[in-house]
């Protein structure tokens, strides 16, 4: 049974068979675009698409769209006012820490992260985290993040 999970409202879906992503639907001025690897099929609808395939929707909760943060390192949204923001060019990281005697390093925007074989979304996580466990980002929206897990 193929499942369509959506990741951006009414855009883009991942459809997956059996929790295994197998292609992504992606939407269109024209309609909607089924890609399976290489392939690209164009549909006028997604409702046309999805009973050609057998496709079902995923019904999510609405998710609240992304906090607008006052507090920025470097661009990059963090949910407390940074008190020493520096970018470390090695790691490519916006890092700050908390307070003026904090030894922790929080590292400012959205990330992927790599626990065990799931990618979850974190934001503003300490630097520790990132150097211990595979990553992606930074990225300056959870949206941003959530595409990048979907290619």
């Amino acid at each position: 049974m193929l499942r369509a999970k959506p990741v951006i409202h009414n855009k883009f879906w991942v459809v997956e068979s059996d929790g295994r992503q197998v292609a992504t639907i992606q939407a269109a001025d024209d309609g909607v675009v089924l890609v399976e690897g290489e392939h690209r099929e164009k549909f006028a609808t997604l409702k046309l698409l999805r009973s050609k395939y057998n496709i079902s929707l995923v019904q999510t909760p609405v998710k609240p769209v992304s906090p607008v943060y006052e507090h920025a390192v470097h661009d990059y949204p963090c949910d407390t006012a940074p008190f020493n923001p520096i970018f470390n060019i090695q790691q490519k990281l916006p890092l700050y820490t908390k307070s003026a005697k904090s030894k922790s390093y929080y590292c400012a925007g959205y990330y992927l992260i790599k626990y065990d074989a799931e990618w979850k979304v974190e934001f503003c996580p300490k630097r520790i985290l990132l150097i211990r466990h595979p990553r992606k980002g930074p990225f300056h929206s959870i949206e941003a993040a959530q595409l990048s897990l979907a290619k």
